[in-house]
């Protein structure tokens, strides 16, 4: 349902389908989000999902009225509320611009017009298959627009046993809309590959359930036990065993579409689940696993064999993995083998930002084209907060080498944290200039507290005290504060107490947003030429267009490539010099390289800035 990314399958549903379909049971999946950018057209349907925050819940909205025909909130009172909000910690940055508000304050009521239409039509879908059961999957801004069309098809087909499950179910929230939608039969919480066609075989046989880990029905509804949260189903420990997923209907159905495309959609693929960096130390903000952080991952020959078999049946596709974190093992076998085969997959993985050169080079080889490193920060205390394990300077000799590979990269950078200082802020402003030829990030601003993390579960510990929803949770259900909670996945403090002065987010917000417009014309390399290096430098802050390094500058600043202290640098490079002889020495070097912004320094160790050109 609406609203899904119209360039990528589900993958959830996909793998559900051929995992009735491997027992047997004939299925169908309708797409019905390209049915509805149809109809209220295709800009204002990507503006809507492309261009609003998920915490404004703009989708939700749009279903509300269909929903609940009690809602007495005017579209004015929801724009006023919500789409007018400045910045939680910048009350003088509207969080949308006058443009784009303008923009959304055209076309959501436009869109929702056609709501009414767009579920009888796909009512009407619905009655061509005479299914016996109805499965929905909802996630993020499909929860509303679900319930809307499963409200409808209970009301007109009463027998059809309704199932909803997707990430919008797990734990409290699942338990909360089986007890207060009733026309809902069954709630999956977790993993469904392995229980979904045995719910099925059960009811086609019986129309009963039965007793299964994770499910909430109406025979038996979750009752909570001291304030335990509900179970999920079993994790599938083996995921070689989870079938490949099959896209066959929307790409049928994208074909009779009316939509016109830019590009050729995404293949999501999966080749592991959890994370394991999670596992060890879990990232205060992250709540994305919910509640299956244990790591899987499937084997190199079965990765390898699910890709080739899904870009091979849906050709000139790239290709998205979808997993958390790449598994480290991968490096000696999936991504080795790829790099073999020599063949573009186009591939995006998420990676931990710690990844060294040689790791990022067979990457690029594999045919890995993006990457998103959980970078969220430049200060070595905020990470420290965060509980990201990795270094300032990691994070920047990553983008560094990035650029060097031209290995596309997206990350965001992220404020907020209990426990930072102005000196935190004021540390990555200053540094922003120096790195100005890295790639900015795609987002930046204050953490959102989202449920199943750290943050949102050890919320007084973590500094935050009592939490709410997020305001746009009020303007969607009309009920009960308690009810709202256990619907709701994002969250922020009662009484938002800043951690530092607004003069320094505003720097750093001014500092981020420079850098976005500095990054086109900003570049720092080298070339190597017999003794010499040759650095072009013509980011804002240069001295000079063109460096010459020669004598011991040269070896001093190749070993920097990267971090390393004086030690390391002579233990790795200590024969390359001339005339350097001790640490101090070398120190005095690096020193004058930090003082030309060719080189940063953390703690005791040095990395230089300029990447090497590849020519």
């Amino acid at each position: 349902m609406p609203f899904a990314n119209l360039l990528t399958p589900s993958i959830g549903l996909g793998i559900l389908k051929a995992a009735l379909t491997r027992a047997g049971i004939s299925a169908k999946v309708l797409n019905f989000h390209l049915r509805f950018a149809e109809l209220c057209g295709k800009e204002a349907y990507n503006t809507i999902y492309h261009r609003t925050c998920p915490e404004h819940l703009v989708g939700e909205w749009i279903f509300s009225d269909s929903l609940f025909s009690e809602r007495n909130d005017s579209f004015q009172d929801y724009v006023s509320g919500v789409l007018s909000a400045s910045e939680a910690d910048r009350p003088d940055t509207p969080i949308y611009g006058k443009s784009l508000l303008d923009d959304l304050v055209e076309r959501i009521p436009l869109v929702r017009e056609r709501v009414h239409g767009f579920l009888e039509g796909c009512l009407e879908d619905v009655r061509v298959y005479k299914p016996r059961i109805i499965g929905f999957t909802s996630m993020f801004e499909q929860h509303l627009a679900s319930l809307s069309l499963a409200k409808l098809i209970k009301s007109r087909i009463p027998d059809t046993f309704i199932i909803f499950g997707g990430s919008n179910c797990e734990g409290p929230m699942g338990a909360e809309t089986l007890r207060q939608f009733g026309f809902v039969d069954v709630v999956v919480s977790g993993e469904g590959e392995v229980v979904f066609p045995e719910i099925v075989r059960s009811i086609l046989a019986s129309g009963s359930i039965g007793n299964i880990q994770g499910i909430f029905s109406r025979e038996r509804p979750f009752l909570p036990v001291a304030g335990q949260s509900p179970q999920n189903t079993v994790m599938t420990r083996d995921l070689d065993t989870v079938p490949i997923p099959d896209y066959d209907d929307y790409f049928e159905q994208l074909r009779e579409s009316s939509i016109e495309l830019t590009r050729e959609p995404t293949l999501l693929l999966e080749t592991s689940r959890g994370c394991w960096w999670g596992e060890k130390q879990h990232c205060t903000f992250c709540g994305l696993n919910g509640t299956t952080m244990t790591y899987r991952s499937k084997s190199a020959q079965r990765a390898l064999d699910e890709l080739i078999y899904l870009t091979d049946k849906h050709p000139g596709c790239k290709v998205t993995v979808v997993d958390n974190i790449l598994d480290m093992k991968y490096f000696k076998s999936f991504l080795k083998v790829l790099a073999e085969r020599k063949r573009d997959f186009g591939l995006f993985y998420e990676v931990k930002s710690n990844l060294r050169k040689d790791q990022l080079k067979l990457l690029v080889e594999a045919g890995v084209k993006t990457i998103q490193p959980g970078i969220e920060s430049f200060s070595d205390n905020v990470l420290r907060l965060m509980r990201k394990g990795v270094s300032t300077l990691q994070n920047i000799q990553l983008l560094k080498w990035c650029a060097e590979l031209n290995m596309r990269v997206f990350y965001n950078v992220l404020w907020g944290f209990p426990g930072e200082s102005a000196a935190d802020y004021d540390e990555v402003t200053r540094l922003i200039p120096l790195i100005s030829h890295l790639r900015h990030p795609v987002g930046s601003g204050m953490i959102r507290i989202d449920r199943f993390s750290p943050n949102f579960n050890e919320n007084v510990r973590f500094g935050f005290g009592e939490l709410l929803p997020f305001p746009a949770y009020y303007y969607v259900y009309p009920f009960k504060p308690e009810a709202v909670f256990n619907l709701a996945y994002f969250f922020e403090p009662k009484c938002h107490k800043p951690t530092v002065e607004r003069c320094h987010v505003t720097e750093l917000s001014k500092a981020i947003k420079s850098w976005e417009e500095s990054y086109k014309h900003s570049n720092l390399f080298f070339i190597e030429k017999e003794t010499t290096l040759l650095i072009r430098d013509t980011r804002p802050i240069a001295n000079e267009p063109l460096v010459i390094l020669d004598g011991d500058f040269k070896p001093a600043y190749l070993a920097c490539d990267e971090a390393r202290t004086p030690k390391q640098i002579l233990q790795s490079a200590g024969k390359n010099f001339q005339q350097v002889a001790s640490e101090a020495h070398l120190k005095k070097l690096l020193a004058s390289l930090v003082d030309r912004s060719l080189m940063i320094r953390q703690g005791e160790q040095y990395l230089a800035l300029a990447y090497r050109k590849v020519v």
